[in-house]
This record gives C-alpha cells, structure tokens and sequence, in this order.
C-alpha cells in the first residue's frame, strides 16, 4: 500500500461515467448488472442508471480485515439474488486489489449460464490476480471511497491503537494520511 487516495462522490461519479463510456466505446450492452457487496453497491446503481439497466442484483463477497489486510480466502457471505441464464451481465465492484474476490465471483458465475459475464471495477491495482474486463485508473494506494470513510478510519485507528499508539499518535496519523480532521476526531472519541 503507497498512501491513501481519498475520493468525493463527484469524483465517483465521474469515474462511473468513464467506465460506462467504455463499455459503451467497446459495444458491451449488458440487461444485468451484479454489484459485489459491499463496495460494488454504489458502483452497480451508478452504473444502472449510466446504462439504462433496470436490473441490479447482488451477492457479498467477504476477504478484507481492514486497509492492506485480507483473511485467508473470499468467503461468500450472501449468495446472488438472481439468475443469469442468457443474460448479459456486468458484474461491478470498486477495486481490484488483491484480485482473489472478484476472480472468486467469476468463478462462482461463470457456471450459472449467462449468455456473456463481464467484469468492471474503478480502479484497477497492478498485482492484483484478476484484471478485469474494464477499469478506469490503475493504482497503486489504498482508495478510501465517500461510502467507506469512518469505517476506514476506526479500523485503521484501532489497529494503531492494538500497536500501543497514544490517542495523539493515532490522531496526528490518521491526519497526516489525509482523513478530514474532524472525521478523526468525531470516530477517535468514539473508541
């Protein structure tokens, strides 16, 4: 992980009408869109709507622990809400990190009959196993996406703390990372 790249929803958006543009630019037309939970779910409405699909559907797919720190192996939380068979479906999430999600999705999907199955993420990272269909921006640092910003904090705080950090260290961290200070403030005071 080389830093944090902390996003506004303006720039999601932006970035979700990039992706739609090349999907569009390369002729992929899907009837369905599958948003990995949880950071896929803003990505997949977005992209409903930049698309003209009315369908959205869903699964949960669980390997991070917090920023920089996965579980053994993607574990499926919640199954998909929806059949594929002749569809044409995109599924969408936010990253590709590690990889190991999303290659666990295609996998999972690629046996339940969809006439076509592509994957699209906003950022693509470099060692990542899996590289999707289409992505926007390669990166390298950990994004912190307008849905995931106090949950990015208090996990990254407690960790700090759990390594023997004062309050004020983990404060003066967390804003040295760039996170709103009052951000900091409001979910350090918490734990």
């Amino acid at each position: 992980m080389e830093g944090f790249l902390h996003l506004s929803w303006g720039e999601v958006q932006h970035l979700c009408e990039r992706l739609s543009k090349k999907l569009r630019e390369a002729g992929y037309r899907p009837d369905l869109v599958v948003a990995v939970s949880r950071g896929g779910f803003p990505v997949g409405r977005i992209m409903c709507d930049l698309l003209g699909v009315e369908d959205l559907a869903s699964l949960q797919v669980r390997h991070y622990v917090r920023p920089g720190e996965t579980g053994r192996k993607p574990e499926v939380v919640h199954p998909l809400n929806a059949r594929l068979k002749g569809r044409r479906v995109l599924v969408v999430d936010d990253v590709a990190d590690t990889g190991h999600s999303l290659a666990a999705v295609r996998d999972l999907l690629s046996g339940e009959g969809a006439a076509e199955l592509k994957v699209a993420t906003l950022h693509y990272k470099p060692w990542s196993i899996f590289r999707p269909d289409f992505y926007v921006e390669e990166v390298r640092e950990w994004v912190v996406y307008p849905w995931e910003v106090r949950e990015t904090i208090l996990k990254l705080a407690l960790k700090l703390r759990g390594e023997g950090k004062s309050r004020g260290e983990v404060v003066s961290s967390l804003k040295g990372w760039g996170f709103d200070p009052s951000r900091v403030e409001e979910v350090v005071e918490s734990i």
